[in-house]
This record gives C-alpha cells, structure tokens and sequence, in this order.
C-alpha cells in the first residue's frame, strides 16, 4: 500500500455556492436585523417557563475561582494545521478510523455521551442514576464547572476537526450526530479526566479500572475522527487540575465527603 503524501493535502472542507432566489434576499435580511430582539427575549422566555433547565446549565462558576486556574497555560495551544505535527496527528487519526470494527465503532458511538453512565460503560458497578442521587448531582455539578472553564479558552482557538479535513484523503466519521466548534481541546477527554479523579479518592479500589476507562473513553474520538490525540492530552490535563481544585475547595470538599458513602456503594464496597 502507497503512503499517503499529506504535506499539502490538508484543508477544510469546501464550502458550497449559494443557491438562494434573489426574491428570497430581501425577507432573508429582514429575518438578519429581527434576530438580535428575539435572541434578546429568548432568555426571558426560558427563565420563566424552565427555570429548573436553566438552573442546570447555569453559566457562571458556584464552586471554584476562575482567576485562580489559568485554564490556557495548562493546555497550550495545538500545533499549527497543516505543520509537520499536525500532518502527523491527522496521519495516525486516519489509520485509526480506517480500522476500526464494527464493535469497536458502536462503542465509540455510545461513548459520546458525557455522563456518568456513559463513562462507567464496561466498568463493575451498581450505581443507578435515581437510587445514587447525590453522586449523580455532585458529578454534574463538577463537570458544570469544568464546562464554564472551558468555554473560557474555546474562542482562542479554533482547530478543524479531522473529519472536516478534506482534500486528497478523508477521515470517515462514526454514523450519527457529528460534533461542532473547535476540535481543541477534547471536553470528551476532559470529563473523564474529571470523574476518574473524583471517584479514584473515594474508591482508590477501582483507580485503575478508572484510568483504563479515560484511555478508551478518549480513543474513542479518535476511532470516531472527532479529535487529534493533542486534544485529548489538553483535555485529560484541565480535567484533572479542575478535579483536584474541587477537592481543595473547602465547600465543595465538605459536600463530598457526604457523598463519598454513597459512591462506594455505587461499586459494592463499603
């Protein structure tokens, strides 16, 4: 088999010519300049008919200090596309993609759910979401956190996915929804990051099941070509220095430690 020459194969996918009626140009700007006042009433709205929902997506940090975590400086920034280590990442993600199996591809299409229950996926456990509530709520709590930290850094970079790479070669996506925004850094990666390090201090026990499931859980999108393994390095590196400041917060470390019980029993162990 000849070696695929990337050096100047890489690019984003092309976009496609417009196909709008020139009738339709008009009503298209109009609907262009209405945008900004619906957007403007659309919080308002979801305030007051779903205030549970928006509680849970808050959008402002509960537990941690954002001054005090200097999210860019822990990940870096990838390297430049289509430089020598660029090709390469794209090179090993495409060899990766191009052979995975069936059951390996259906894995991967599960692992895109960030929860709790997709991470413990292959893991021993017994927990379930309704009967373990306040291990369920304290880990969406946690990667809240993590997710408003993440924003943070996403507008400074904004790295194409693999998949959207296109030109002489092509990674082929995992069938179903596919990601948007910047491919930097791997939230995926991220929130494993973060639950194995919470759930290794109260079930040291399990720590190495928990590190073997952030290996999988990441190489998942790589065999789905939704990420470059830089991402998922950055993403592993804030997820664990946001869990480890969670647990050196003082209010947050008191909460769990009243949950700790109820984590070990979610694996059996007392």
């Amino acid at each position: 088999m000849t070696r695929l020459n990337l050096a100047d194969s890489l690019s984003p996918l092309p976009r496609r010519p417009s196909s709008i009626p020139p009738s339709q140009i008009p009503v298209m700007m109009r609907a262009r300049f209405l945008a900004p006042a619906f957007a403007l009433c659309g919080p308002l709205l979801a305030l007051t008919l779903a205030m549970p929902a928006a509680a849970q997506q808050r959008p402002y940090l509960i537990w941690l200090d954002a001054g005090k975590i200097d999210v860019a400086k822990v990940m870096g920034l990838p390297p430049a596309q289509n430089s020598p280590e660029h090709r390469a990442e794209f090179e090993k993600v495409l060899a990766i993609s191009q052979a995975r199996t069936p059951e390996r591809e259906k894995q991967a299409i599960a692992d895109q759910y960030q929860t709790l229950n997709a991470f413990l996926n292959g893991i021993d456990h017994t927990y379930v979401e309704n009967t373990h509530r306040e291990t369920r709520l304290l880990m969406r709590e946690a990667q809240i956190e993590l997710a408003i930290l993440l924003k943070s850094v996403n507008r400074l970079t904004s790295r194409i996915r693999p998949f959207q790479m296109w030109n002489k070669v092509r990674v082929k996506p995992c069938p179903g929804g596919r990601p948007e925004g910047t491919s930097f850094p791997s939230a995926h990666a991220a929130t494993a990051a973060l639950y194995a390090t919470l759930l290794s201090d109260a079930v040291p026990e399990l720590a190495d099941k928990f590190e073997a499931r952030v290996k999988s859980y990441g190489e998942s999108r790589l065999v789905c070509g939704f990420h470059y393994p830089t991402d998922l390095e950055a993403g592993d590196k804030i997820g664990r220095v946001v869990a480890k400041a969670l647990l050196a917060e003082k209010a947050f470390k008191v909460r769990y430690d009243e949950t700790k019980p109820e984590m070990r029993l979610a694996f059996g162990l007392k």
